[in-house]
């Protein structure tokens, strides 16, 4: 009999949580049903979860601020939900939604499995606050899923989730359903010209855009005829524009605002660069992989655990413009040993982050967390986790 999973969300907004979000529902664990619930029915990835065919998720707004009284009340509601369709196990997405999802999972009693994709003490918007409760719900949880081994380093570590149900499931990609996005037509300009990178995150600080567009400069002076297409939108935007104004390298650089034709854009570029300041295993540089893209990216999270210096790009420290400058040249004046990185960035991508190994480790936690073998989870194998 299958085993019913309630998924929370806070909303389906463009980014690499939300996107990894869908990936778990589009290979969902075998014997595990999936139901779905979200804070708010909105964001640019909702059509591409309503092709999805489930039923349509419950919502439980906020409206605003969590000190209200009304989060009690989604609280309530949220659990009278796990309840009435026998939810065994609750997994949340991200702060938020880990909150709640963690207070209904308690309320309802079923063990709650919360979900840390990046480096939240790191994260834009984060306030002490935040971080105490994020620290909280990392030690009481019944599973942390950590996509990459330093996130999950970081929970151990910096806020005391225990080791033993802290656990990596690495992000998915679905090749075949990417290379068919790769081969649409674009759906808006690319700066003209060539090398051209693709720089895929929102503009946020935590990106790290502001050392991204000095680097530029540094490249420009070197090779002016290299384009950089900025694909992502948020606070950030008016500063890079007036200093990309300031620098002199408006010809150099297209913010191309939120797309949704990432795919086909990559297939366009030559190279892909994140000068993230902070990360979890980021989607960006998966999908520049897997269209075969080198990469030039910053050191952190779980972006080492992607790119492997001089075999699929480079690694640059973060913050550090005049390193990344020169990673980025040495990249672009050498097109036959990038195109080779590209080419072992995609088989990686193909045979280590599949969606069937996404699937697979989902159903080893759940398995584990259900039995309360989470300790023994690493040593056991599949059969002996079935229930």
């Amino acid at each position: 009999m299958s085993i019913p999973v309630l998924h929370l969300v806070s909303r389906f907004w463009v980014g690499g949580s939300e996107r990894q979000f869908i990936e778990r529902l589009r290979a969902h664990p075998q014997g595990f049903t999936p139901h779905v619930a979200c804070l708010e029915l909105s964001g640019g990835n909702l059509d591409e979860f309503l092709a999805l065919k489930l039923p349509p998720p419950e919502v439980f707004p906020l409206n605003g601020s969590l000190l209200k009284a009304n989060t009690v009340r989604q609280v309530a509601r949220l659990a009278r939900l796990i309840r009435a369709r026998s939810v065994r196990l609750v997994h949340a997405n991200e702060f938020i939604s880990n909150l709640v999802g963690f207070l209904a999972a308690r309320a309802a009693g079923v063990p709650v499995i919360v979900n840390r994709g990046d480096l939240g003490h790191l994260r834009d918007g984060f306030g002490a606050w935040h971080r105490r409760v994020e620290r909280w719900i990392s030690r009481h949880a019944d599973a942390v899923c950590a996509n990459a081994e330093g996130v999950r380093r970081l929970c151990i570590d910096a806020e005391g989730s225990r080791e033993e149900r802290t656990f990596v499931v690495r992000n998915g990609l679905d090749l075949e359903r990417f290379d068919a996005h790769a081969s649409r037509e674009l759906q808006g300009p690319l700066p003209p010209g060539e090398p051209l990178v693709a720089v895929v995150a929102n503009l946020w600080p935590v990106k790290g855009h502001r050392t991204l567009i000095e680097a530029i400069a540094r490249v420009h002076a070197r090779l002016p005829q290299a384009r950089f297409a900025l694909i992502g939108d948020g606070p950030e935007r008016q500063e890079l524009e007036r200093r990309i104004a300031e620098l002199g390298i408006g010809s150099a650089v297209a913010l191309l605002g939120t797309r949704y034709d990432v795919p086909a854009i990559l297939r366009r570029c030559h190279a892909a660069c994140l000068p993230s300041l902070a990360e979890g295993l980021p989607n960006a540089v998966m999908e520049a992989m897997a269209a075969g893209l080198p990469v030039v990216a910053t050191a952190v999270g779980g972006t080492p655990e992607l790119v492997t210096p001089h075999e699929t790009g480079l690694l640059a420290p973060a913050g550090d413009a005049e390193a990344l400058g020169t990673m980025l040249v040495q990249l672009l004046r050498d097109p036959q040993g990038a195109a080779a990185m590209g080419r072992r960035g995609r088989k990686r991508i193909a045979s280590e982050f599949s969606l069937a190994r996404l699937a697979a480790a989902h159903e080893q936690m759940y398995r584990a967390v259900l039995l309360d073998r989470v300790a023994d989870a690493p040593a056991v194998g599949e059969q002996a986790l079935r229930p």
